[in-house]
């Protein structure tokens, strides 16, 4: 009794308090008219009921697992009193995104008009950034306003408006209330929603309908440079709509009371992808959804990973990244949950919609593991460790990755869930999957929760309850600790086998041809660009122990000007040699490298072995029953 009355009180508590308390109601105006000049101007009116108003300007976004709020690019603020006086205001000294301004004895409202420079992203803040070109707009409502201390998000209630380019026509969630050419006012809604809720714009612009029987509304809006990018085929309009009802049959149920994907089509705007629970902000190339080849590389994966965020992330969200505001940093520690599982469903979704086949799907695969198991850096750095400190290494030195690890929480942590999936399907003789662990962990409903926070013990008794293992050990041992190689167990479960042959995957012939580079990791244990600049050296590897590094530049091969094809032939002659020798230029010096090396082309691929089921096959299969069945 003592211990359920300790968890009631606090619950009754903040229950009665958010019940007691009024909510902050405030007005945006948002006037994007410059964006094509790289300029939103925004005026906010805030009530005031004393001498001193405090302000913020938002710093961790949600999705963005980092403080990247980009308030470096403020370009002007201006505090002032209804009838035009300017207020004077200061700056936190210590928390650069606080700003607080005294308001006039009796004053009942003050004014604020900020000026957002656009186009200026940073490794932590390009999801979350504005954007604009002469035809194209991003609206990130995170950019253009402050919000009121002593609040929760869902607390205050914002009036928002946008006055955007004439002709051009916009997407978001958002709904309007009231709308003319140029001119749009959104629904009141709380700053929880506005900011989960990006908008994009622009002359060419289109919206798909993907909508499919007993499942919430689904939309898909394009907006390019040129008209012909968005008009896209109807095979690849169907093939987002199988995502939709892939993922009907992989979660059962959905989050959201409607979702929109958002696409931006540019080549002059950076490529992106975040989260939201009822929409996905994502930017791509100008022509990738018309041309198959660009469609089918990254592309493939971006919507449907953005997407399974809806469930995974958005609205069960680890307890410790779970914060009601956006001043107060979160615990990334569960990133290997958040996206580690989104990006292993996403994968599984590419699969089964039709956006990959399994081949291709496989091809890429083995590349996946190949990189992974280069990463020396998991000898000295848990997977966690590289989740807790996710966006410090979004920016970092090019040179020696693999001994830092970069996010690996995202592919390795897509191997870890795989390994769960076949453990899952091993021991239940195929009765269980990790469809029916999704069905009940994202599936899960309390009443007036848009968010329902989560802790680690609650993915292991949703396990368990599928099938008794020991789930604790198996995946905290391999997400808590280092590792001296690469877990592969996952590869037999799967009812594969790894061999190294001479030839490469079709997928590492065209992904080296289209990036413009050699890449020997497998053999040498270095990637070259194709006029001869080391990119990359594998720790622990031939390359490595010569005392190669990025940077240095190899002119001959040998003997022989350095080229595709001299590498090619370099490695196929070690057999009979013994050795590649290098002629390198590093910086001002000219040197002669002799590896040690003998065993020819080596490059890995990931084969059937026969004498086990194909569980990774039973995985990627399509799962939707009816596949002919009217769309609404």
């Amino acid at each position: 009794m003592k211990r359920f009355l300790c968890v009631l009180f606090p619950a009754l508590l903040f229950s009665l308090n958010a019940t007691a308390k009024d909510p902050y109601r405030f007005k945006v105006e948002v006037d994007a008219t410059e964006i094509s000049r790289s300029l939103i101007h925004c005026r906010m009116e805030f009530p005031v009921s004393s001498t001193e108003i405090v302000l913020w300007y938002p710093k961790w976004i949600p999705g963005h697992h980092a403080p990247g709020g980009p308030v470096q690019n403020i370009g002007g603020l201006y505090f002032e009193t209804p009838d035009g006086h300017r207020l004077d205001w200061h700056r936190d000294n210590e928390r650069m995104y606080r700003f607080i301004c005294g308001a006039p004895e009796g004053a009942t409202e003050v004014v604020v008009e900020l000026d957002y420079i656009c186009d200026q992203p940073t490794a932590n803040s390009v999801g979350v950034d504005s954007y604009g070109n002469s035809l194209v707009g991003i609206v990130n409502w995170n950019t253009c306003l402050l919000y009121p201390e002593g609040y929760q998000d869902n607390e205050i209630e914002v009036d928002l408006s946008l006055n955007y380019p004439k002709g051009w026509r916009f997407g978001t969630r958002l709904k309007p209330k009231q709308e003319s050419n140029g001119h749009v006012e959104f629904q009141r809604r709380d700053l929880l929603t506005v900011i989960d809720n990006p908008l994009i714009m622009g002359e060419y612009f289109r919206t798909i309908d993907l909508s499919i029987e007993d499942f919430p509304p689904h939309y898909l809006h394009l907006v390019s440079e040129s008209r012909s990018a968005i008009e896209i085929k109807d095979e690849v309009i169907e093939k987002y709509r199988n995502l939709v009802r892939e993922a009907k049959a992989m979660f059962g149920s959905s989050p959201a009371e409607e979702y929109h994907f958002l696409l931006v089509l540019s080549n002059q705007l950076p490529n992106m992808g975040l989260e939201h629970l009822e929409s996905s902000l994502n930017g791509v190339s100008e022509r990738a959804l018309v041309e198959e080849k660009e469609r089918k590389g990254w592309v493939a994966y971006l919507l449907p990973h953005e997407y399974v965020h809806s469930w995974c992330g958005k609205y069960r969200r680890p307890a410790g990244m779970f914060t009601q505001d956006y001043q107060t940093a979160k615990d990334t520690e569960l990133l290997w949950v958040y996206e580690g599982l989104t990006q292993y469903l996403g994968e599984v979704l590419t699969v089964r919609c039709g956006l990959l086949d399994q081949g291709e799907y496989l091809d890429r695969f083995a590349r996946k593991v190949s990189e992974l198991m280069s990463k020396k850096g998991r000898s000295w750095r848990s997977l966690a460790d590289t989740a807790i400190s996710s966006y410090l290494l979004r920016a970092h030195s090019p040179h020696w990755s693999r001994l830092r690890r970069n996010q690996d929480y995202y592919d390795e942590g897509l191997l870890l869930w795989m390994e769960v999936d076949a453990i899952l399907r091993q021991e239940t003789d195929g009765r269980k999957s990790i469809d029916d662990f999704c069905q009940a962990f994202f599936g899960r409903k309390e009443e007036g929760q848009r968010i329902l926070p989560f802790e680690v013990d609650e993915v292991f008794e949703n396990l368990n309850d599928l099938a008794e293992y020991d789930w604790r050990a198996f995946i905290l041992g391999w997400v808590n600790e280092p590792h001296e190689s690469m877990p592969l167990d996952f590869v037999n479960r799967l009812g594969y086998k790894l061999a190294y042959e001479s030839e490469p995957t079709e997928y590492l012939k065209e992904n080296q041809k289209d990036g413009k580079y050699i890449a020997a990791p497998d053999s040498l244990g270095v990637y070259f660009s194709e006029d001869g600049a080391i990119t990359g050296v594998v720790p622990g590897s031939v390359a490595d122990d010569s005392g190669l590094s990025d940077g240095m530049k190899v002119l001959a091969i040998n003997d022989r000007k350095f080229s595709r094809e001299r590498v090619d032939d370099a490695l196929s002659d070690s057999i009979a040699k013994g050795e590649v020798q290098l002629l390198v230029l590093d910086g001002d010096k000219i040197k002669e490298f002799d590896l040690d090396y003998s065993q020819g082309p080596k490059y890995l691929h990931l084969k059937r072995d026969d004498s086990r089921r194909d569980i990774l096959k039973q995985i990627l299969e399509s799962q939707v029953e009816g596949k002919e069945k009217d769309d609404k």
